[in-house]
């Protein structure tokens, strides 16, 4: 039998519908039990995997997830999040030196975090959340920091290919335009999500004045 692939917004109608019905599920496999039953409502030959259905939850606002860790024998600290595909932040201390050392890395949306030893999620538990839908604001910036992670994650790999080379030196100026990409001038990735943010807080500070504009108005 073929298999159809659904798309986001049918996906996230099927996840709110379960949540709706399960405040809280034990388990992937009986979260993904439940959305593939309500997708089958609207189509026997849908078909959606779990990891999917995890992301689209998370990104959409419709599911918190708690992680229970299993170790693992990966080195590398993961630049985008195995759980729901965002970006990874590093979170930086000072050592006795005074050199900032990166500590651990956690992801920007979900729970998910690792230190030095790199522990990868072995089971998931899913909660009903409260506040509804991501706005398309922090979805931008969502993107944003994905792009970021990926970038960080290109230089990696750029400086792995140039090392011990006679191009590190062209690979050190790559690496640098890019990193520059990410937190130096206008056209940066640090600043484009400053501007966001300062154009959604005038949009709520216009909106709470608003009423009480109406009410001056209504006086006069």
């Amino acid at each position: 039998m073929p298999h159809r692939i659904p798309d986001e917004e049918t996906v996230s109608s099927a996840i709110k519908t379960v949540m709706n019905r399960n405040a809280h599920i034990e388990t992937q496999t009986e979260f993904l039990r439940l959305v593939r039953k309500e997708l089958a409502k609207s189509d026997p030959e849908y078909r959606v995997s779990g990891e999917r259905i995890r992301r689209i939850g998370l990104e959409r606002g419709i599911i918190k997830i708690s992680i229970e860790y299993r170790e693992s024998d990966i080195d590398d600290l993961p630049h985008i999040c195995p759980v729901c595909r965002n970006a990874m932040s590093p979170v930086m201390n000072r050592s006795l030196e005074g050199e900032y050392v990166e500590i651990k890395r956690k992801c920007t949306v979900c729970p998910y975090a690792v230190g030095k030893t790199v522990l990868v999620p072995g089971k998931y538990f899913f909660s009903r959340t409260k506040n509804g839908e991501i706005s398309p604001q922090e979805t931008s910036l969502r993107k944003l920091r994905k792009a970021g992670a990926k970038i960080r994650e290109a230089t990696d790999l750029i400086n792995e290919a140039v090392d011990g080379t006679e191009f590190a030196g062209r690979g050190e100026e790559l690496i640098s335009a890019l990193k520059g990409s990410i937190d130096s001038g206008e056209a940066s990735i640090k600043s484009i999500s400053r501007d966001i943010k300062e154009v959604v807080s005038e949009s709520a500070g216009k909106t709470a004045v608003s009423p009480k504009r109406n009410s001056d108005r209504k006086d006069k």
